[in-house]
């Protein structure tokens, strides 16, 4: 019963599928209308034409005055929907025209907006400022929906022209939505005439202007199969196909010439013609690209590969090198960081934060090396003319040299020991205390208030040409002194910044500890990494394994998929609420009650129906649900659960023969190693042997993978209830499945590869593989941080290889063509061909490593030419004696 169609095909502003013969709740037959284009929005279009008619001096004075034709009991709701006084519906007075006391002139102003509208006049005129509209409809791009209505037609490009050529015209006579005070109002039309003479002819005159100038155009019903009041096309706009079943719009190219050039680049920045022409142009270009340079992808693809077999060359002898650079790089980076937030808590205003960093640096360094004696008195109290230390560098690491040496400039001769003659000259005052200048440790000599020597802390004369003089800090002082205040102003923010420095120096610490006491587990790593290189240099075919993989993978997924979107589109009828709703709110729901429409998923969604509303207790209804595209139940549960489980176990077939083929590889003697099929023999293994097995390891992931998409599920039912608490609840059960889900694909790829060296059932591998990794979980938690390291370095080796390559073959090839499109595919490729690598790599290095413990359990150490220990792990076992 279910139509895939429905998940994919166009629907218009009811919910309604374009080209379907049967919609929901006996919607409208789209058959043969294929393409979702737009046309007017009637009420959102003429609402401020309407208000500025109906919201008049003259109506007002005829529906409110002394023979008035609105009751009394709506005058309120009238004047509230014209804002003409304060209510809960306006924020102010809206400005919707000049108003008119005069009936006759009124009906003029409307008119020629309408008009507009109606399509008799220049389009132009309808988006040009200059119109009777003024700028209303300049601003309609940025909201579009409010003035278009998506509907189903048989082309794209319906507009006046197909209506006027049309034998069978219709016309829609506007009227407000009945839900609304306007239409009690706008009932003018028919209101019977009495009072006096000037009453009447003011009546009449209204009366005329509604018949007359409210009244549309609209498109034949073999054209557009909807009401009239759907079915009236937009002035000035034109529409094209964007993609299958979906139209897009642009203004005419008299509209386009007539608006101002920055108008016109707005709307091409909005989405209109010249955008929407130009990524077709474009992304037809691209195609035609990559379709004439096929053969230059063919032969990217072959280098991937050959890219990733360097790899595993270049990995058989820089592993090591590999290893320990990451290692220093992760140590540096924690350093680094500690000292960045260090620096930036320390920053002063206006400072340069190189700057800081290296006033800080230069001050540790000082107060590392010692450079001060235990008599010094490093104390400094305000501008630090009483300063007693030892400083001898500045602020810079420059080193000072002594006060009044001979070879300083002139200037620096008068800070002398001994001023004489030049003391009070105006260049160093007479004031200035000389007993202070001793050697070169830093000093503020100057102390006279006002003084242009007078410094604002201790400095020196430095041995720098080019920098004269500097401050200084304290020795013992590292952060700057800051007496315009810190770069960061909050004291909180500065603290937490030094806080987040120290914990990352102290976790440098402890991971140099770490390091240096796993030294010999990580050189263990490396060996069963090289050892892992050269498995899979010596059976190059097991990389094909994963590729072989996914592409059975991606038929079967075709499949679940054609089979799945049958159920997916089954929407059953009673899938939302049939009936009218009085407001919005109720219909869609608000941010704490949920709606008619709204309060399950999937989430139906909400239109106004203004041409069949339903009086409910004398109120009219005019909003309804429209149902939502596709739905879940218990039979689309199972055949996820099947697409689960088929999943899971093609990844465990694949584990399997990786971990089967190494195995076997690992216990051949080392003269034959890489001459015997393991590849094959895996395979038989695995549909021979262990496919029960297999099947049921991947069963208990795929259990757990559907109580997560239930949860999931639950999760979003939950959101759409507004029950924000439950939402949070299921959410947080998720991510503990989904912790539980990682451990477990982690114990069960480590169950295979016992299973593909002793040869046992699922349940005794698993268990034996759990106390393998409690036995040696330093050795397995170094093996897998370093070879996560070596799989991400695979990876971007291989990308940015097979991009590189893919750049110069594709221009070397074809030179008149732009390489960009081409090198991003390249370099997709070179992803996905690193994936298959490093996967096949990291399953290799789990599975030498689990032989090398069964090995060194059993105390077999059987090296050399005709035993099977690979050299690499030979120094890394010793042979237990025999016992008697």
């Amino acid at each position: 019963d279910g139509n895939p169609a429905k998940l994919y095909l166009p629907r218009d502003f009811r919910g309604g599928f374009c080209d379907l013969e049967k919609n929901w709740n006996n919607g409208i037959n789209t058959k043969g209308f294929p393409k979702q284009s737009f046309t007017m929005n009637t009420s959102a279009s003429t609402d401020l034409i309407v208000k500025h008619f109906m919201c008049s001096t003259a109506v007002v004075r005829v529906m409110m005055g002394r023979e008035a034709l609105l009751p009394p009991a709506k005058h309120f709701d009238y004047l509230c929907a014209c804002c003409l006084v304060p209510c809960w519906k306006c924020e102010g007075s809206v400005q919707t025209g000049d108003d008119f006391s005069d009936a006759s002139k009124l009906g003029d102003a409307v008119g020629s907006k309408l008009k507009e509208l109606q399509g008799l006049t220049d389009p132009a005129r309808l988006y040009s400022a200059g119109g009777a509209n003024g700028n209303v409809f300049m601003d309609m791009w940025s909201s579009v929906d409010k003035y278009l209505t998506k509907v189903c037609l048989k082309e794209c490009n319906v507009d006046f022209n197909s209506m006027n050529a049309s034998s069978n015209p219709r016309e829609y006579n506007f009227s407000p939505s009945p839900d609304t005070v306007m239409a009690t109002a706008f009932t003018l039309k028919t209101a019977a005439i009495a009072g006096s003479g000037d009453h009447q002819r003011e009546i009449t005159n209204l009366q005329n202007t509604i018949a007359r100038d409210f009244k549309f155009k609209a498109l034949p019903l073999d054209v557009c199969p909807y009401h009239e009041s759907r079915c009236v096309p937009m002035p000035g706009i034109k529409f094209e196909l964007a993609s299958p079943g979906y139209c897009t719009f642009g203004m005419t190219g008299a509209v386009v010439a007539a608006i101002s050039p920055a108008a016109s680049q707005a709307f091409v920045g909005l989405g209109g013609e010249s955008l929407a022409s130009g990524i077709g142009e474009t992304f037809g270009k691209w195609v035609g690209d990559f379709q004439r340079s096929i053969p230059a992808f063919i032969i990217v693809t072959i280098m991937a590969f050959v890219t990733g077999f360097i790899y595993l060359v270049l990995l058989r002898f820089a592993v090591g090198l590999c290893v320990w650079l990451s290692i220093f790089v992760v140590l540096l980076i924690m350093a680094l960081g500690g000292a960045s937030c260090y620096v930036r808590a320390s920053q002063c205003a206006g400072a340069d934060f190189l700057e800081t960093g290296k006033q800080i640096g230069a001050g540790a360094l000082i107060a590392a090396s010692g450079a001060f004696s235990s008599g010094c008195d490093e104390k400094l109290e305000g501008e630090g003319h009483n300063y007693k230390g030892c400083q001898k560098y500045s602020k810079g690491l420059n080193k000072c040299i002594k006060w009044g040496d001979a070879s300083s400039s002139s200037i620096m001769k008068k800070y002398s020991l001994k001023f004489g003659s030049d003391a009070g000259t105006g260049i160093v005052p007479a004031a200035v205390y000389s007993d202070r200048l001793h050697n070169d440790y830093c000093r503020n000599p100057c102390d006279i208030a006002g003084a242009d020597c007078n410094a604002k802390s201790i400095w020196c004369f430095t041995s720098n040409a080019d920098q004269a003089w500097e401050e200084c800090q304290p020795v013992g002082v590292v952060k700057p002194t800051c007496s315009n205040g810190y770069a960061i102003k909050s004291s909180e923010m500065r603290t937490l910044l030094e806080v987040c420095a120290y914990v990352l120096w102290a976790l440098a610490v402890l991971y140099l500890i770490g390091v240096i006491c796993m030294t010999n587990r990580i050189r263990l790593a490396i060996a069963v990494s090289k050892v892992a290189a050269i498995f899979m240099r010596q059976n190059t075919m097991i990389v094909l394994t994963p590729a072989i993989q996914s592409l059975i993978s991606c038929i079967w997924c075709l499949v679940w998929v054609l089979s799945a979107s049958f159920l997916l589109s089954q929407v059953p009828d009673d899938a939302v609420d049939k009936g009218a709703f009085l407001t919005y709110a109720e219909a869609y729901g608000t941010d704490t009650t949920p709606g008619k429409c709204t309060n399950s998923w999937p989430s139906g969604s909400v239109w106004k129906d203004e041409t069949n509303c339903e009086q409910i207790n004398g109120t009219y209804a005019c909003w309804r649900c429209a149902p939502p595209r596709y739905t879940f139940d218990w039979r689309f549960a199972v055949s996820f659960f099947v697409f689960l489980w088929n999943n899971a176990l093609m990844i465990a077939i694949g584990q399997f023969v990786v971990a089967a083929a190494c195995s076997c590889w690992f216990f051949t003697q080392n003269s034959q190693k890489g001459s015997t099929g393991v590849i094959r023999k895996a395979i038989h293994w695995t549909w021979r042997y262990h496919l029960g097995s297999l099947a049921f390891g991947s069963f208990i992931i795929a259990v757990l993978q559907l109580i997560r998409y239930i949860m999931m599920y639950f999760e979003q039912q939950a959101k759409a209830q507004k029950n924000a608490v439950m939402a949070m609840i299921l959410r947080i059960c998720q991510c503990v499945i989904w912790c539980f889900e990682k451990c477990l694909k982690f114990l069960n790829e480590n169950a295979y590869i016992q299973i593909a060296i002793r040869g046992s059932n699922f349940c005794v591998s698993a268990m034996n593989a759990f106390y393998l990794i409690l036995r040696n979980a330093i050795r397995f938690g170094v093996l897998a941080v370093l070879s996560k390291g070596l799989r991400v370095i695979g990876i971007f080796f291989i990308t940015v290889g097979t991009g590189v390559i893919g750049y110069f073959v594709f221009t070397s090839m074809y030179d008149d063509m732009t390489p960009t499109i081409p090198v991003v595919i390249y370099i997709f490729v070179g992803y996905m061909v690193g994936k298959l690598f490093v996967n096949v790599y990291g399953i290799a290095v789990d599975t030498v490593l689990q032989c090398f413990l069964a090995c060194e359990e059993m105390g077999k150490v059987d090296a050399g030419e005709n035993g099977y220990l690979p050299n690499q792990l030979r120094g890394w076992l010793k042979e237990k004696p025999e016992l008697d």
